[in-house]
């Protein structure tokens, strides 16, 4: 999913496009350095030249994990996976740590139960 831009004739303003499209219409002549431009999710306009449109398409093509994960929707649900794993242990360190000499007591006499019936 391409980020959008719209772009200022001096006329009317145009877009949604891609980046790609500005950089093409830039190579045709149709834009020039000048042109007024903004992405979609901004309402600042700034001047073609001041935009990175590379470093804008290759964040695109190549967006990092967690903006890959929000995209395919796969985000949330792992968050939430890891924030349950992270309960749970949290609270089977917590019973542990309340019922160890009761666990210690159980483990004697079953070594002690072992030892004295050896049929």
């Amino acid at each position: 999913m391409a980020r959008k831009f719209y772009y200022d004739t001096g006329s009317e303003k145009v877009g949604p496009v891609t980046g790609n499209e500005l950089v093409r219409l830039r190579a045709a002549g149709q834009l020039d350095d000048n042109t007024w431009v903004r992405r979609e999710d901004s309402g600042t306009w700034r001047p073609l030249h001041s935009i990175n449109l590379r470093e804008e398409e290759e964040e695109e093509t190549n967006p990092g994990l967690v903006k890959a994960l929000w995209r395919s929707g796969m985000l949330v649900p792992l968050l939430l996976v890891a924030l349950g794993l992270i309960i749970f242990i949290l609270l089977a360190v917590g019973a542990l740590s309340i019922f160890w000499p009761v666990l210690l007591v159980l483990a004697v006499v079953w070594v002690l139960n072992r030892l004295f019936n050896q049929d």
